[in-house]
């Protein structure tokens, strides 16, 4: 190629660039012309996007301290120090499983404030929760970790129940004012007057002594009621299902989901790790007691 042909030939592709160029130039005048953007319209009346949250190293939980078997520990600047307890080990559980290193437990006077406050800073809180309007208004809730139903303790000499009907003709009890007092009367409707004394020694007496013949308890406390008296009692082996459990208040917008604390939940109790810690702290679990129907 001649020196005059490669500079044609140049000049010639360098045309083409040009053009190219300008016709570029061009449409994207016309685009802002008409309030377009230059890039295109395939991402039209899409949100921006925005970059999650970062995953934290540290999860921080609020506790309110309120049952020293459920959780208990030292106060120390806000911080909760030596912290133990059922809902102290389901909290580093949970944080093991959804993949964050440590736990720092922050203390929180009521279970009512924490829920009311606005901007929390922890990322969720476990303290005997219930699943009701206004706790899921003001948080996240995940599926319970411990029911609230009422365990069924029968007097010396009694066979284990199996039905509803069969503990509606027995002669009850209750603490007055209790869970178990309103489950009788809401769920079981015994065909004879329930006793309902005022305290739990009473309650255990009645229980004792033959005069009731089925006390309704707690489910998560039936184990502290009947700790070290079982030879004094019957079997606990049901209970009435009443309540809506205990659940994990996770903060809104936080890093972490009530659908990943829920996935940690339900494999603690396809494991068994759930029915462990419940052996070690309630001596009972609930969740494995017959559910009368």
């Amino acid at each position: 190629m001649t020196p005059r042909t490669a500079i044609g030939a140049f000049a010639s592709a360098f045309g083409v660039v040009v053009g190219v160029v300008g016709f570029a130039a061009v449409a994207a005048a016309v685009l802002v012309a008409l309030g377009l953007p230059a890039q295109g319209r395939a991402d039209d009346g899409l949100p921006p996007s925005s970059s999650p949250e970062p995953r934290p190293s540290t999860l921080v939980v609020a506790l309110d301290l309120r049952d020293p078997v459920r959780q208990a520990g030292v106060v120390k600047g806000g911080d909760v120090i030596l912290a133990r307890g059922l809902e102290i080990d389901i909290a580093r559980e949970i944080a093991r499983r959804v993949g964050i290193p440590r736990v720092r437990f922050v203390y929180v006077r009521s279970a009512t404030r924490l829920l009311a406050a606005t901007a929390p800073p922890w990322h969720f809180g476990i303290a005997s929760i219930r699943a009701t309007r206004g706790s899921a208004v003001a948080a996240e809730l995940s599926d319970p970790y411990l029911v609230t139903d009422q365990a069924v303790v029968l007097r010396r000499g009694l066979p284990r129940l199996t039905t509803l009907g069969q503990l509606r003709v027995l002669r009850s009890c209750a603490l007055r004012g209790s869970d178990g007092a309103r489950a009788l009367a809401d769920v079981v409707v015994p065909a004879l007057s329930p006793a309902l004394p005022s305290r739990p020694d009473r309650l255990f007496q009645l229980v004792q002594t033959g005069a009731c013949d089925a006390a309704l308890v707690d489910a998560d406390d039936v184990g502290r009621f009947v700790a070290g008296r079982g030879a004094l009692l019957g079997p606990v082996a049901a209970r009435v299902a009443y309540g809506s459990g205990f659940s994990v208040a996770i903060t809104r917008g936080g890093p972490i989901g009530a659908a990943e604390v829920g996935r940690a939940l339900s494999r603690m109790r396809a494991d068994g790790t759930m029915h462990r810690l419940a052996r070690t702290w309630l001596q009972i679990d609930p969740a494995r007691l017959r559910v009368l129907r």
